[in-house]
């Protein structure tokens, strides 16, 4: 009999540690290929039709999350099932999320069509650079490749579910670098074509996840889909679970963060949409920084409480949110040199107001602070208060932004998201100190 040197907490924070230094050397590549790909895209573009791939990609991100929460119902599920070296209830997890996602892509794929090919979108883009004919073109392979990505990028959460968290990060970091790659290559040899850009960004993505499935699935073979592994009572089980995350993808994630092009576009002019991606893409830093730190959490969350570890789950979250607080001292020295790190990056192209930038931090620091307490309660299932409190603050996000703060500037806009995100923080940590503490009950505890 094999004995281990190591207990099983020692082996899950090893792991978590492994997994923060190589996410940490990735989302680096990933963060500079951002950076690089951003001024690449402007010039290969300009102002407006960049804005114009900007809304674009806030419709993709939002057909993105119509998943019903199917992913991140089945990585819990998962995660569980692997931990107790159940891999055949786990493949059944995997071929039924697989199954019914692909049912879900192909359902919204033909709902979608009539629209592509009626609606007048140089109106709904308010533009006129790029013809209507064009920016069609544009938006079918655009949901063509993003619904067949969502099914595909499930092949990530199935890393994930292995402790494997790195390696999902390197799916999504080698999208982005080879995306920079053929942009690059078609500012050399292309003039401004926005369908090109849209192939380069989703089309990359599938051919990963295609290749990713291969390795996977030969190291694990008893997790590999089979049309026999479906499984209805599992199938409901994920469903149930899944709407709720699907809620709060569709509320808080989605209106609140994607919807902001949308609002900018139309309030305030699609260049402004431009100046504000520019600020957050900068000030993003610090989100991707303490993702690489709190992401892994999720999964280690689920595995310490299948276990009854509740000490190691209480000694790391205190952990990040000492890490959020260091955060917050350096979004305020990146908002010191905001002004410099623009002109080094983009140069002249585009000018970005101090107030967009120090509205950006103080969005950006809530959306991390909330995510501190959320990464927690979805990694122990309890996510039923969270789905409340998305949906509401939401409603109240669209209307405070459409007749108050959204008819004077972007500055409102962003602040009103930003405000979202702070109360919701406040209730998700309540919450979180309950569950670690094993006092919830009721509705705290679903």
């Amino acid at each position: 009999m094999k004995i281990s040197l190591l207990s099983a907490k020692d082996k899950r924070s090893q792991i978590l540690k492994n997994n923060i230094l190589f996410s940490g050397i990735l989302k680096m590549i990933g963060l500079l290929s951002s950076l690089f790909i951003v001024p690449v895209t402007i010039g290969y573009l300009d102002n407006e039709m960049y804005g114009v791939w900007m809304t674009i990609s806030s419709i993709l991100f939002w057909i993105g999350a119509f998943d019903i929460g199917l992913g991140n119902g089945m990585r819990n599920y998962l995660t569980e099932a692997i931990s107790q070296n159940d891999f055949e209830t786990g493949r059944k997890y995997i071929t039924t999320t697989f199954l019914l996602l692909s049912l879900i892509a192909l359902v919204i794929f033909i709902i979608t069509l009539f629209p592509i090919y009626t609606l007048n979108f140089n109106k709904i883009f308010n533009t006129n650079e790029v013809s209507n004919h064009q920016l069609r073109n544009a938006l079918f392979i655009a949901i063509s490749l993003t619904l067949t990505n969502f099914v595909l990028r499930n092949i990530g959460y199935i890393f994930v579910a292995l402790q494997k968290y790195a390696l999902s990060d390197l799916l999504n970091v080698s999208g982005n670098v080879i995306s920079l790659l053929i942009i690059y290559v078609l500012t050399k040899y292309t003039t401004g074509n926005i369908t090109y850009v849209v192939f380069a960004y989703t089309a990359t993505t599938t051919i990963i996840y295609i290749l990713s499935a291969i390795p996977i699935f030969k190291k694990y073979p008893q997790l590999r889909p089979n049309r026999k592994s479906f499984d209805r009572h599992i199938g409901h089980k994920i469903v149930s679970k899944g709407l709720e995350f699907f809620f709060i993808q569709v509320t808080s994630c989605l209106v609140i963060f994607s919807a902001a092009n949308l609002f900018i576009t139309q309030l305030c002019g699609p260049t402004q949409v431009t100046v504000y991606n520019i600020a957050y893409k900068f000030f993003n830093l610090l989100i991707i920084a303490y993702t690489i730190i709190i992401a892994p959490m999720w999964n280690a969350y689920t595995d310490a409480a299948t276990k009854g570890d509740w000490n190691w789950v209480l000694k790391n979250f205190n952990r990040t949110l000492l890490i959020w607080s260091a955060s917050v001292f350096g979004g305020i020295i990146m908002l010191l040199i905001s002004s410099y790190f623009y002109h080094f990056w983009i140069g002249e192209k585009v000018k970005v107001p101090f107030t967009v930038s120090l509205c950006t931090l103080i969005y950006v620091c809530m959306f991390n602070l909330n995510n501190c307490a959320t990464y927690l309660i979805n990694g122990l299932n309890k996510i039923r208060v969270q789905t409340i409190t998305s949906i509401l603050i939401t409603v109240s996000y669209i209307i405070i932004t459409l007749f108050i703060t959204g008819k004077y500037n972007i500055e409102g806009i962003i602040l009103t998201m930003a405000a979202s995100y702070a109360v919701m923080a406040i209730i998700h940590l309540y919450q979180c100190y309950l569950l670690i503490h094993q006092k919830a009950k009721g509705i705290w505890n679903k």
